[in-house]
Order: C-alpha cells, then sequence, then structure tokens
C-alpha cells in the first residue's frame, strides 16, 4: 500500500514543489490529466473545425458512464452542470411546485454559500428552517425536532466543508422519506474521498464540481437526480433544446399539419443540462475519474485515515483542539489555532499550504499524494 501511493506521488508534481494541505480548497490534477488537457489544446488550436462531434461524444458519454459507477447511479441519472452551487439553485427552482407551502431544513455545517441561497429564498417566502450544529456535528435530535409533515426537502452536505464531519444521510433519508419530503446531498467534499452509494443511503439528489476530491477543473461538475423523480417533480429549470422552423425560406414545402414553430425538449436527464458541457471538463474528468477508480475509493479512504488520524493525535497534544469528530470517516480535519497569524506565517516561509478560515480554525485536508514526511514538515514549523 505504501508503495502504491509513493508512485501516486509522482503522478502530482504539487507535491514536490510544497507540502500542500488544502485539498477541500482545490486539489492539484495529476499529469495524466494534465496531458489530457494538452491534447485538448492541441485540437483546439491546430484542427478546431474538423468534425469534432463524433470525436467528442464519447468521452461525455463515458464521464456520465465513470461518475455514476463512482457513486452507484445510473448513468441515466446523471447529468452535467457547471458548479454545485448552480445545481443546488436549479434544483430549488425546479421544485418550485413541490415547496410550496412548505419547509426546508438544513444544517449550519452546509457550505456558507448554499446557506446564503436559503436565506435569499426565505426573503421570498419559502419557510427555511437551519439546525445549528451541536460540538461541530449535526445535531440529529434537533433535525427531527425540524422536521414535521410540512417538510418538503432536507439539504445537508455528506461532508463538511467546515470540519469534515460525515452527515449520516440514511438516517436523514429515511427521516425525510417517512415525512413525504426529499433529501439533496451536497457531495462536493465527499465524491473522489469517501465511498458513496446513492441507492443504499436514500440520496434523491446530489451535485459535486470536480475540482476538489475528483481532482478535475473548475467550472465542470455533475448533477443526480433520481430516475423516477425526472422532469415530474424535479422540473427542468433552464429550457434547452432546438426548434424546427416549419415555413418559407426555412422548408421548400411546409407541413400544413405542423405547426410553424415547434420545438422538443429533452425527455432524459438531459433536460437539467444547458447547451454543451465543458470539454475541458470532460477530458479532465475522463482521465481523474478513471484514476480514482482504478485507485479504489476504499484505499484512497485508508491512506487518507492513516494520516488524518496522526493529526487527529498529534495536534491536540500541541495546544490544537480539534473541532473534528473523532473516529470522523472524511479526509478533511480542523483544529482551533492559539495563534493564526503565526501558523500561517511560518507556514508559508516553509513552503507549507493549510487553510484558515472561520478566523482561527487551521483545515487540514491530505489526499492520495500526502504523506508522513509532509505532516512531520508541518509538525516542525507549527508554533
Amino acid at each position: 500500500m505504501t508503495d502504491l501511493f509513493e508512485s501516486v506521488r509522482e503522478d502530482f508534481p504539487r507535491a514536490r514543489t510544497m507540502a500542500y494541505f488544502d485539498n477541500a480548497s482545490s486539489h492539484p490534477i495529476s499529469v495524466h490529466s494534465a496531458a489530457a488537457l494538452h491534447r485538448y489544446v492541441d485540437w483546439v488550436a491546430y484542427e478546431v473545425g474538423e468534425p469534432w462531434w463524433p470525436a467528442w461524444a464519447p468521452p461525455r458519454d463515458q464521464v456520465k458512464a465513470l461518475f455514476a459507477r463512482l457513486i452507484n447511479a445510473d448513468p441515466g441519472e446523471i447529468a452535467f452542470a457547471r458548479s454545485t452551487v448552480e445545481s443546488e439553485s436549479n434544483i430549488l427552482n425546479g421544485l418550485r411546485d413541490h415547496l410550496a407551502g412548505g419547509n426546508v431544513v438544513t444544517s449550519d455545517l452546509n457550505f456558507s454559500p448554499c446557506i446564503y441561497n436559503y436565506k435569499f429564498r426565505a426573503q421570498q417566502g419559502l419557510e427555511v428552517r437551519i439546525v445549528k450544529n451541536r460540538n461541530w456535528q449535526i445535531d440529529m435530535a434537533a433535525v427531527e425536532d425540524a422536521v414535521d409533515g410540512n417538510t418538503r426537502l432536507i439539504s445537508v452536505a455528506l461532508v463538511s466543508n467546515v470540519n469534515g464531519c460525515v452527515a449520516d444521510v440514511a438516517a436523514l433519508s429515511k427521516l425525510a422519506h417517512d415525512n413525504g419530503a426529499y433529501l439533496y446531498v451536497d457531495i462536493m467534499q465527499a465524491a473522489g474521498g469517501v465511498p458513496i452509494d446513492v441507492k443504499a443511503m436514500g440520496i434523491d439528489f446530489a451535485a459535486c464540481s470536480t475540482f476538489k476530491w475528483l481532482m478535475g477543473v473548475k467550472g465542470f461538475g455533475f448533477l443526480y437526480v433520481r430516475s423516477d423523480l425526472q422532469l415530474d417533480v424535479l422540473k427542468p429549470s433552464q429550457p434547452t433544446g432546438g426548434v424546427v422552423l416549419n415555413y418559407p425560406p426555412w422548408v421548400e414545402e411546409p407541413d400544413s399539419a405542423g405547426e410553424e414553430v415547434s420545438f422538443s425538449p429533452p425527455t432524459s436527464v438531459r433536460a437539467y443540462e444547458v447547451s454543451y458541457p465543458s470539454y475541458e471538463g470532460v477530458v479532465c474528468a475522463q482521465e481523474s475519474l478513471q484514476y480514482i477508480l482504478r485507485l479504489g475509493v476504499d484505499r484512497i479512504r485508508n491512506h487518507a485515515r492513516d494520516l488524518t488520524d496522526r493529526l487527529q493525535e498529534d495536534l491536540p497534544q500541541r495546544g490544537y483542539k480539534s473541532i473534528t469528530p473523532p473516529g470522523n470517516e472524511s479526509p478533511i480535519l480542523a483544529f482551533v489555532a492559539p495563534n493564526p497569524e503565526a501558523v500561517l506565517t511560518r507556514c508559508r516561509s516553509a513552503n507549507i499550504h493549510v487553510a484558515m478560515r472561520f478566523g482561527n480554525k487551521m483545515r487540514l485536508s491530505p489526499s492520495v499524494y500526502n504523506n508522513h514526511e509532509d505532516i512531520d514538515r508541518l509538525l516542525e514549523v507549527l508554533p
């Protein structure tokens, strides 16, 4: 196992230049994905104008199949998206009829822009119940108190960006479904880093971008919509498709039985896509998803656990109180830094990258290319 991940380290040039512990913000791409992007750039620079659709349709379809495999979904349940926040917004727009007159329950451990989205909609009349965390964990008792027969949606991050807390999604799914509600899960900080099974977890909707644990680029991601909820429950909120103009000079002989201007909206999960996906995103994700699946998410998780267990043990002994629950199963940790300015100054001078959030919360998020030597470097410089 050690030998495997030492070779993985060679695939990420970032590991050669810095002890980088901020993968929860942005994950570096591998040399394999970089090569794929270079091939795409060469095509755009030298061959654009050649027939492109036959060449790019297979990678596009393969990427959906690869992501579906990663989260145990069907490819027909996967749409391309531009970002996680936009996807959640589009879900709320598409559920407008379902949400009318009801309430939404969410957590303060969600991503801040997502909470903003709900506060914005509360100004428009949607009843939003934000459940406060208890000891930096989702308070299930408080969530149960917040949910009632009028709850239409529970929204939660599978892995919190705040401290890596893993939500009990299966329990939340049961709570939602028992009350006639649906469950949306933000899997941005989970996909590629922790095992996900949308069917076993009972997830109705989910979304993520690729630039974190999926080792991809920004501006590209995925939306999961459970097959039986497509089009009927979740209405497409961004019209997309083409039209047929049935009159001269567009056609020589108009069809008298047809409309002058007709359109056929998509009848599949593609109804949630607008225009073309980012092909830079597609070719990068094609490489990174294959890479992740070859390594195996379980092995990726085991590798990170070895590092995070050490951090959870060593840092509190140095006065850095952990706000990540013990035994938490994600690659993200957060600690209270007694002197955040000194931490950042000393880390920068030693070419070590950590994240400082919410004033004094030092977030560390090791990935596949990190090792114990990186941790040694960190521990040597922390004040």
